[in-house]
């Protein structure tokens, strides 16, 4: 008996040690004392985690606040092709249109809602029918919140940020192939309600509508909030 609990600590000891956390990308996360880590147990699935994470100051041990169920791209995840992250070497590298969420860290952009939300400490915008984002690659405004009477129509292809269902309800912009924006690489790509556990987004990672009303009144712009998404265990 002894020696079974033994090798059962050990087993488990092993997969602690292998078991990537938020500490393990400390080098990249200098600057931040919130993150929004996603773990997905391959590149091809919709399934996966989100712990936010916390702490008080670069030297300070990260805590989780909470974690909940997240699905992403419908057809999993895409390696940023800028990322200073190790990723792995097989995962295809994401792109226009592939169906797939990116995997790296992002920083964070406004909080939107279809309604006036307040007391929240990042930046907001309520959206209408009149705000796009164009996800033409050969328009000038790729990858851009827009408002549909200050930009010029040059564009073939865009996405309402109020739609006709909730999925847009509150959201966060994730900023993605921003600084700068490369034609092809990605657009649009958010943080919002899901349609449903098993249903899969065409990029953004989604959860439900409860978690994200947690989310988006938990992340402070003082602290540096970004998305940490990475295929793990």
């Amino acid at each position: 008996m002894l020696k079974i609990l033994a090798l059962l600590f050990f087993s488990l000891l092993v997969i602690g040690v292998r078991a990537q956390s938020v500490s393990s990308f400390n080098n990249y996360l200098q600057a931040n004392k919130q993150v929004l880590f996603v773990k997905t147990n391959s590149d091809t699935t919709i399934h996966g985690m989100m712990f936010l994470c916390e702490r008080k100051n670069a030297h300070k041990q990260w805590h989780i606040v909470d974690s909940f169920n997240v699905v992403v791209g419908k057809n999993g995840l895409g390696k940023d092709a800028t990322s200073s992250l190790s990723l792995n070497n097989t995962t295809a590298t994401k792109h226009e249109g592939d169906g797939k969420s990116p995997a790296g860290i992002f920083k964070l952009g406004k909080v939107f809602s279809y309604h006036e939300v307040k007391k929240l400490k990042m930046p907001f915008i309520q959206v209408d029918t009149n705000f796009y984002c164009v996800d033409d690659a050969a328009s000038s405004y790729y990858n851009t919140l827009i408002k549909q009477d200050t930009a010029q129509h040059n564009f073939n292809s865009f996405e309402y940020m109020k739609r006709n269902d909730a999925l847009y309800e509150y959201g966060v912009w994730v900023l993605y192939n921003s600084d700068p924006v490369t034609a092809g690489n990605g657009s649009c790509i958010f943080l919002h309600i899901w349609r449903n556990e098993n249903s899969g987004t065409a990029g953004c990672t989604a959860m439900a509508k409860e978690n994200m009303l947690k989310l988006i009144h938990w992340l402070n712009k003082k602290k540096n909030p970004v998305l940490l998404q990475i295929v793990g265990n």
